[in-house]
């Protein structure tokens, strides 16, 4: 499941551009093509920082169409511009589709000088033996029924909008993750151009540039703030969180049940798959705000004076966690040696196994009053939960 913190700003971008081009809304914005290519060489140079290959590809590729427009003098006809557009589209998408490297390493630079040599080509077969390209129009899916009438002629254009469109929603079905969505989001707002014509470029192509910062820091965000593994917040986000409670909160420690066993009888991949299915589960019934806290230990972090209803939502939780069915996936080994219990380790052979976790809650009060003296009580309480057995929720006294 995508979470929705990556959707939104791609999809209030795209209806607040929609709105201005169709007059919904008459908003009086501080448009140039200045502002464009500053964002855009903001987001470039932010890619460049934080290796996000993507998405500073995607700025120079704007970039570069900013330039030709307003510094080289480039005024391309009512033909060229659709096509250009949709050639920046599929090439926005095929982007998306690529994994995030340095741009400045050598399968970076490759990109980069094979996307300005296609961009050099193209231009020069156009402006020779090729131009009447742009203006041809046939029927891909003549003679089929329904289809064909809905396709009816077709550009070159057209159908490079339709593959960029596809490529793109590709892209994100692949990667899940806010890159690939927020460059789909690129897409759709290129085709708001190309549908809308040149009185629409200068908007879109600053609701792209913005949306291209926006992905930029927020990928610089999930760096310091975001565990990478499991997709939740860091330890570092959690002391940040600290500084927003108020008097009544409850903070519980949440660990899984013998993981180094675990980990030696299984492997690190399995063990790493117990960790993001712990962690999703904690986020979603923990009750409150979860954080990995490091290893294979969690704190979920809830607001409020209630502690029954906190001790409520994490005994659900720890059930949750307890009922689901693990499957082992099969990771196979090249054989080395070392006996036959390494040469099978991590091989799970589609069995299913199940893990459990012991949790510790403690609330603010009388004698806990800062956040520390309630994890230091939640982990006094988790101990406890240990020593009874495991797979259990213990509150401190």
């Amino acid at each position: 499941m995508i979470p929705l913190r990556h959707i939104w700003p791609p999809v209030l971008l795209f209806f607040v551009v929609v709105a201005q081009w169709q007059q919904w809304l008459s908003l009086d914005l501080p448009l140039s093509t200045l502002l464009a290519g500053g964002l855009a060489a903001s987001a470039f140079a932010l890619g460049i920082f934080f290796k996000a290959s993507r998405i500073a590809t995607a700025a120079l590729l704007l970039l570069l169409l900013l330039s030709g427009l307003s510094y080289w003098g480039w005024s391309p006809s009512e033909a060229e511009l659709p096509f250009w557009l949709a050639l920046g589209a599929l090439n926005v998408a095929l982007v998306a589709l690529t994994r995030d490297r340095s741009l400045l390493s050598f399968s970076g630079l490759t990109l980069v000088l094979l996307l300005a040599a296609q961009a050099a080509g193209i231009h020069y077969l156009l402006g020779g033996c090729c131009g009447d390209l742009l203006a041809a129009r046939w029927s891909p899916a003549a003679g089929l029924p329904v289809v064909g009438t809905l396709l009816g002629d077709t550009r070159l254009s057209d159908l490079l909008l339709w593959s960029a469109l596809a490529s793109a929603v590709l892209a994100t079905l692949w990667h899940r993750d806010q890159v690939s969505i927020g460059l789909l989001g690129a897409n759709a707002l290129l085709a708001v151009a190309y549908f809308g014509g040149g009185q629409t470029l200068l908007l879109v192509t600053t609701a792209i540039s913005l949306l291209l910062v926006l992905l930029a820091l927020r990928t610089a965000y999930d760096l310091a703030f975001r565990d990478e593994l499991t997709g939740i917040p860091s330890r570092r986000a959690y002391s940040r969180y600290l500084l927003t409670l108020g008097r009544n909160y409850s903070i519980a420690v949440v660990d899984i049940d013998h993981f180094k066993k675990l980990n030696d009888r299984h492997g690190h991949q399995v063990g790493d798959q117990a960790l993001r299915m712990v962690a999703s589960r904690i986020a979603r019934y923990g009750g409150g705000r979860a954080f990995r806290y490091g290893g294979e230990e969690f704190v979920v972090v809830m607001r409020g004076g209630d502690p029954q209803r906190a001790e409520r939502a994490l005994e659900r939780m720890r059930e949750k966690i307890a009922a689901y069915p693990m499957k082992i996936r099969a990771m196979g080994r090249p054989k080395k040696a070392g006996g036959n219990a390494r040469k099978s380790r991590g091989q799970g052979g589609g069995r299913k196994i199940r893990a459990t976790v012991s949790v510790g809650l403690a609330s603010s009060g009388p004698k806990a009053r800062s956040p520390d003296q309630v994890l230091e009580a939640a982990d006094r309480a988790l101990y406890r939960a240990k020593r009874a057995g495991r797979n259990r929720v213990c509150t401190a006294s």
